[in-house]
């Protein structure tokens, strides 16, 4: 027989910021949906982990998961209980009290940072149905003290499709405003960055490089 857990409840102490991050990550990002990654988002939301999981509706993945044949449904139970116990083990979760049946929990320092860094591994930006046709310029002057940052945000730049059309200055055709404003802020470059909204593009380059992205959204 299995072995009975106490209901987990978890206190949320996260910024908005970031559980708006966490909403489009696992909405757009199929490769987001693992145990770990469910473990987090109830975390962040303060969801509640039991023999099955409540969690807020705009987590559509967490119905399908119970959906599923009652084997899987319990490989996938086990799969996330199991995650809890490896963050507990991390210090990334403290232990508060037992109230009314519930163990609760809320994130340490050290889980914010694990879930910080997890939204900035898989931030994604949506594609809209049609375009508005305008451009996204976003230009940065950091200084040669956070070398790190000015190099992580290159890096991400480019992960979520920018194109670099100068050194320091990097173009997208489609909303962007609220994952630059998260990045600015989780690296601490938030005077160094400036995001522009143009309305004409007249280098080729830029154009012939987003043609694709930009017909499928005409």
């Amino acid at each position: 027989m299995a072995r009975k857990h106490k209901p987990i409840k978890f206190e949320t102490t996260l910024e908005s910021s970031f559980q708006k991050e966490l909403i489009k990550i696992v909405r757009e990002n199929e490769k987001a949906k693992t145990a770990l990654r469910a473990a987090l988002v109830l975390i962040a939301f303060g969801g509640v982990l039991t023999f099955g999981i409540m969690a807020p509706n705009a987590f559509s993945f967490f119905t399908n998961i119970m959906a599923r044949r009652k084997k899987q449904r319990y490989e996938n139970y086990r799969r996330i209980w199991q995650s809890f116990h490896i963050l507990k083990k991390q210090r990334a979760l403290e232990f508060l009290e037992e109230k009314d049946g519930y163990l609760i929990y809320k994130t340490t320092e050290k889980g914010k940072e694990k879930i910080k860094k997890f939204i900035l591994n898989e931030m994604v930006l949506a594609k809209p149905k049609k375009w508005d046709g305008k451009w996204r310029l976003l230009i940065f002057d950091i200084p040669e003290t956070r070398q790190k940052a000015r190099a992580a945000l290159r890096q991400k730049l480019k992960n979520l499709g920018f194109y670099q059309c100068q050194k320091s200055a990097w173009i997208y055709p489609f909303p962007c405003t609220e994952e630059i404003e998260f990045l600015k802020e989780q690296l601490n470059i938030k005077p160094f960055v400036k995001l522009f909204l143009i309305d004409e593009m007249e280098d080729g380059k830029v154009l012939y490089h987003f043609k694709d992205l930009i017909k499928s959204s005409l």
